[in-house]
């Protein structure tokens, strides 16, 4: 018995090479990036969140925090001559924090922008332009907190936090199982 293609391969079976995620975490946080540093002033720092010995920068600083990534439907899958693709859609959950002077400001920002129909257009056209870049899908945006925050000197600073929620299609790509050999017995049907 061959396996269909996409199913482990077995005895006798080969693979072209080795499976394919995307979008991966660094392929999100890019996109997410880019998308932060195209609407707030320039000069603000965005750093992915959970970096151990980094500095805060001067100026507004934005953190990026992947929270949750849920699957909201049916996966399905793409057959190719040398491969399978399993897809799903998933949603994401990202943090957003920003410190520093005119945080509040940026954070009202990201929110009305992430609720309009730019957002969107801004997504489509970054995974056009750039190869590897993700196509989010902004779905909705929490409303922006302001929380406390006093840093090193004891000083209280400007800190607000709100999560941006988006669709994007997973997929991993696996090598198609594929025969390297066959043997063939013609058997007589009078025989059985």
């Amino acid at each position: 018995m061959v396996p269909r293609a996409c199913h482990p391969t077995g005895g006798g079976m080969s693979t072209q090479s080795k499976s394919v995620q995307q979008p991966g975490e660094a392929q999100l946080f890019a996109a997410l990036r880019a998308f932060v540093l195209e609407v707030l002033p320039t000069g603000t720092t965005v750093l992915q969140s959970r970096q151990n010995r980094t500095p805060p920068p001067r100026g507004m600083l934005v953190l990026i925090t992947p929270l949750s990534r849920q699957l909201i439907g049916t996966g399905s899958t793409r057959y190719g001559p040398q491969s399978c693709t399993l897809l799903r859609q998933e949603q994401l959950a990202t943090q957003i924090s920003l410190f520093g002077t005119g945080a509040a400001d940026a954070a009202q920002t990201l929110f009305a922008l992430w609720r309009d129909a730019w957002s969107t257009t801004f997504f489509a056209n970054l995974a056009a332009q750039q190869h590897g870049m993700p196509r989010l899908a902004p779905l909705y945006a929490d409303n922006a907190e302001c929380l406390p925050y006093v840093n090193a000197q004891q000083q209280y600073e400007p800190h607000w936090q709100l999560s941006l929620h988006s669709q994007l299609t997973f997929s991993i790509t696996l090598p198609a199982a594929t025969a390297t050999a066959a043997t063939v017995h013609s058997v007589a049907a009078d025989r059985l």
